[in-house]
């Protein structure tokens, strides 16, 4: 995963794609802790994207 060229919306909606092959009743066990720890890494982005935009809301709120 290139995470400096993906954007909030492409990482949330790979998390989502991630959640729904856990789900699925055919998925390998293999399979499903390969989809986990990469919906992680999204989910790690989606998070950090998220508090450094609340960071800079902050910041201006401060500002004004």
């Amino acid at each position: 995963m290139n995470e400096n060229k993906m954007s909030f919306e492409e990482a949330l909606s790979r998390l989502k794609d991630c959640a729904e092959k856990i789900k699925a009743p055919e998925i390998s066990l293999e399979d499903s802790i390969r989809c986990y720890e990469e919906g992680m890494e999204y989910f790690e982005l989606c998070s950090r994207t998220l508090r450094e935009a609340q960071q800079k809301i902050e910041t201006f709120e401060i500002k004004e």
